[in-house]
């Protein structure tokens, strides 16, 4: 591996590292606190009903 491979090699490396740091700073700000409350009859209601129908008007 020549030297100009070594050295794109380590700007990506600190490219995709640094990406993932904001990513998870995103993260730790703004979706860490939320949560989504799950309702367990609904959800096997919602998997035990029958397919949906097709809209009205929309040929197949």
């Amino acid at each position: 591996m020549n030297f100009l491979n070594k050295t794109l090699i380590r700007k990506l490396a600190v490219v995709l590292v640094l990406k993932l740091i904001v990513l998870m700073t995103l993260w730790w700000f703004f979706v860490r606190e939320q949560q989504v409350k799950v309702d367990g009859n609904r959800v096997a209601a919602q998997f035990l009903q029958s397919a949906p129908h097709p809209a009205q008007g929309v040929s197949q």
